[in-house]
């Protein structure tokens, strides 16, 4: 009994323990700098709104959801979002999210 429950905790906690760990791996990347937007990809044609498969808020509210911190500032880069974040633990990080796919860096 006691094992199936650890089982369905598991299984239900472990791809929000993966996301958050991949996001702290990336995090720590900067060694406590601020991370640099990577540059914009060349192109002819500008990416508009149109193109974009997840809004502001939609990447504002996954990357909330993601860290279970307090989103202190966001921008639109125009294929990508840069959210800051204020951390439960106090830390600031800055979390990409790609406006297409709504995957987070």
């Amino acid at each position: 009994m006691i094992g199936t429950m650890i089982t369905v905790i598991v299984k239900r906690a472990l791809p929000a323990l993966i996301l958050l760990a991949s996001l702290c791996g990336s995090a720590h990347a900067g060694h406590g700098h601020w991370l640099q937007a990577p540059e914009a990809p060349q192109g002819f044609a500008p990416q508009t709104v149109a193109d974009r498969r997840i809004s502001l808020a939609q990447a504002i509210e996954a990357v909330q959801r993601a860290t279970g911190g307090k989103v202190l500032d966001a921008k639109d880069l125009g294929s990508q979002y840069r959210i800051k974040v204020l951390t439960r633990n106090g830390e600031v990080r800055v979390v990409f999210v790609d406006a297409e796919t709504g995957a987070m860096r």
